[in-house]
């Protein structure tokens, strides 16, 4: 969208993310074979998207656990992975992708059972690279896992391949 002077309101989702994101919200899109087999479910979980913001809703039932009360360390980082890309994909302009450059995820204390709440938020967006990270909060509002990415902003066609190309 652009204002009155023909500059790029980077306030709002481009129209390629707002359809993007109608696809992912109504099961419109076929996740990828490395989401499916996660068992991460946007279609569900996205409760809301904005530019430069998600919010996922996920209630832990302890399926994806390692032992009692303890998620699988390895699901968090590829949870915080989605999470930090969606946010990152919410601030894109029409024509441009990323990829990942860097992710770090620490966890604070264990995930209990109940609803997880994880808050992704671009920090800084430049030209070439976005910088996001992502909070994870149980129901008690304590932080308990956090998530922090670079991402190398492109055009798309540098990054998408012809199978990707349906999205």
């Amino acid at each position: 969208m652009q204002d009155s002077e023909g500059l790029v309101n980077l306030a709002e989702l481009s129209q390629q993310q707002k359809f993007f994101f109608d696809q992912l919200k109504s099961g419109g899109w076929d996740l990828p074979t490395g989401l499916k087999n996660l068992g991460i479910d946007p279609k569900n979980w996205l409760k809301e998207v904005s530019y430069g913001r998600v919010r996922y809703e996920w209630n832990n039932d302890g399926s994806r656990n390692i032992n009692s009360g303890r998620v699988f360390g390895g699901w968090i980082a590829a949870m915080a992975d989605h999470i930090v890309s969606m946010t990152m994909a919410s601030a894109l302009k029409d024509d441009e992708w990323f990829t990942t450059m860097e992710l770090t995820t620490r966890m604070f204390r264990p995930m209990e059972p109940g609803l997880i709440t994880i808050h992704g938020n671009l920090i800084s967006r430049g030209r070439t690279t976005g910088y996001v990270e992502a909070n994870f909060t149980d129901e008690r509002n304590r932080l308990i896992a956090k998530a922090a990415s670079i991402k190398a902003i492109r055009e798309r066609h540098e990054l998408m391949t012809p199978d990707s190309e349906k999205d």
